[in-house]
C-alpha cells in the first residue's frame, strides 16, 4: 500500500495509505465525514493523490503544485 498526499478537507497535506481508491474520514474533532478519493494528476511523472470530494480537479491540480514547492 502506498502513502499517498491527501488533497483538501481536514487532512489536506498529510500522507495517508488505503487499500481502496476512495475512503470515508471521520473527523472526531467536528463529527464531519469527507469522502477522499484516488486520483492521478497529469504531472511527469503522473502522481497519484487522494483528493476529498469537494475539491475540483484544477483545485487539486493547484493544491499539489503548492505541496510540491
Amino acid at each position: 500500500m502506498l502513502r499517498l498526499k491527501c488533497l483538501g478537507g481536514p487532512l489536506y497535506g498529510q500522507e495517508y495509505s488505503h487499500a481502496g481508491d476512495e475512503f470515508l474520514f471521520n473527523d472526531k474533532q467536528s463529527g464531519k465525514q469527507t469522502l477522499y478519493r484516488k486520483q492521478t494528476l497529469d504531472f511527469t511523472p503522473p502522481q497519484d493523490v487522494f483528493v476529498a470530494e469537494s475539491i475540483s480537479n484544477i483545485i487539486a491540480y493547484n493544491l499539489a503544485l503548492q505541496l510540491k514547492k
